[in-house]
């Protein structure tokens, strides 16, 4: 049995959900394969579309955010004959081809682009393989309607009737959750982590993460820090691919705060922090919550992260704040014993870890029958 697991180089969010994915397939047997699905039109819109939403991330979060919630309110983003799905769906022929001489089984897509490549194939495939979505989004994002999978992962149960709504089968739809690697879902030790990381073994601990792509205004809010925090206490900037935004940090020679650049060990950052301050993407704050780690989210972006950050906060699983007031937020959510343990108390009533699991599974079950 072999596995294709189609991702999207639009931020290292996606590309950390298809690794959870193999990683579950593999042990079950199955041979996995991970491709960008944008490739399939072009190496060269895959390159573009990559580039223009890393630059409208960091530099032009409002723009982005007013496009996201103009295509939320567009329902014609969801027809299958839109100028968006037709675009898309050129690169259908190309992956079948893939498909076809690789011997797959079964195709799981990761985000939404090769989903509807998905769509189109299946439309014009008889004997297609098996087709799964797996949302990463704690919402049904624009043309997620538009896609017809024989499974539809989303993230919670709740959200059942938001995504049936926009067009999804209601046969189809897995309340897996989203998956997350292994290493999130081991016990942590703070003592440990710090001390892998060389921190401090004493005093509390702010971390910031700006998503591996780097946005919002870390740079104001590590200098605020820099001058409030108690004696003691310190900070961690994790900059993710934003050379300019760790550059810039380290030209404020901080005392109290550290810029990091890209690193693969967010767990033990997440295991050294008291409080964590994050942008609500879909999948960090998902691996945050699996942790367990006093969450404090600010919605720097906007868009689908709007979405997720008010579904977190009405469960519990985090505090929130306007990007301007992250320091203000974070500094008094410090000393609050009593909510932070509420945070990853509520985080580890709800988060098991496991969707990989249930994904793989239910995939694998299909393929069966």
């Amino acid at each position: 049995m072999r596995v294709l697991i189609l991702t999207c180089n639009t931020g290292g969010g996606h590309n950390a959900v298809a690794a959870a994915l193999k990683e579950s397939f593999e042990s079950r047997g199955a041979g996995c394969d991970v491709m960008d699905g944008l490739g399939f039109i072009s190496k060269k819109a895959s390159k573009f579309v990559s580039k223009w939403h890393t630059r409208f991330y960091r530099r032009y979060p409002e723009l982005y955010k007013a496009g996201y919630m103009s295509a939320e309110k567009d329902q014609g983003m969801d027809r299958r004959d839109g100028p968006v799905y037709r675009y898309i769906a050129r690169g259908a022929r190309r992956l079948g081809r893939t498909i076809y001489s690789g011997g797959y089984g079964a195709v799981v897509c990761v985000h939404v682009i090769p989903a509807m490549m998905m769509t189109a194939l299946k439309q014009s495939w008889r004997d297609c393989p098996v087709f799964c979505f797996v949302a990463t989004d704690y919402t049904c994002s624009p043309t997620v309607g538009a896609c017809t999978p024989d499974i539809c992962v989303i993230p919670h149960e709740e959200l059942t009737e938001e995504f049936v709504a926009c067009g999804i089968d209601r046969e189809s739809i897995l309340p897996a959750g989203i998956p997350v690697r292994r290493v999130f879902r081991e016990q942590g030790d703070r003592a440990a982590a710090r001390k892998a990381l060389g921190l401090p073994a004493e005093g509390r601990h702010i971390v910031l993460m700006s998503g591996s792509i780097g946005c919002g205004p870390m740079g104001d809010v590590a200098e605020e820090l820099d001058i409030r925090l108690e004696k003691g206490d310190f900070a961690s900037v994790l900059c993710g691919s934003n050379k300019q935004m760790r550059y810039a940090l380290e030209l404020r020679h901080l005392c109290r705060v550290e810029a990091v650049g890209f690193t693969t060990q967010v767990a033990l950052y997440m295991d050294s922090a008291d409080v964590l301050v994050s942008k609500p993407g879909g999948i960090s704050i998902t691996e945050a919550g699996t942790r367990g780690v006093p969450l404090l989210l600010a919605d720097m972006v906007g868009g689908c992260e709007t979405r997720n950050q008010e579904f977190f906060t009405a469960h519990g699983w985090a505090e929130s704040c306007p990007p301007a007031d992250m320091a203000a937020a974070a500094l008094k959510l410090l000393p609050d014993e009593k909510r932070r343990q509420d945070v990853v108390s509520a985080q580890r009533r709800d988060f098991d870890g496991l969707a990989a699991e249930r994904i793989a599974e239910a995939v694998l079950a299909r393929c069966g029958k």
